[in-house]
């Protein structure tokens, strides 16, 4: 499955119940998209942000049910988005899929952060049914 080709059948959806929300944030436009795209065409509510300032702004102004953030972005690591997320009472218990090409450099602090409850990983390249699989397991969480 290509970018194209998700984003030109967006149309498509089918809705799971409950309908949750989730913030996308990754700081490649393209991948927010298509990220954006196959959980939209599930029926999920989405927002996007394209670093770490505005994925912390984004879910102070609105909390989501669930955040697929990458790690490598050049504001804000998704690593430190997460730690500044897992301090806080209000928005310590998010689900948190990390969706991102591993660094080496990052590795053991990613493995480290993987290891606490509702901490996941995806890594790119990846298809719409790891995406889809991955976020339904974080958020069996809620339910």
């Amino acid at each position: 499955m290509t970018i194209a080709s998700v984003i030109m059948d967006a149309n498509h959806t089918e809705t799971p119940t409950p309908r949750y929300r989730v913030l996308v944030v990754d700081d490649e436009p393209l991948l927010c998209r298509m990220v954006s795209v196959m959980l939209k065409r599930i029926g999920y509510e989405i927002r996007t942000a394209y670093n770490g300032q505005d994925a912390l702004r984004s879910v102070a102004e609105q909390k989501p049910d669930l955040i697929t953030l990458d790690v490598m972005m050049p504001d804000i690591s998704g690593l430190d988005v997460a730690r500044r997320l897992r301090s806080d009472a209000n928005t310590a218990t998010i689900p948190i899929v990390f969706v991102t090409a591993l660094d080496r450099s990052v590795s053991d602090e990613l493995r480290a952060l993987s290891e606490q409850p509702g901490i996941y990983h995806l890594d790119k390249p990846f298809s719409q049914h790891q995406l889809v699989t991955q976020v339904a397991e974080a958020l069996k969480v809620l339910q």
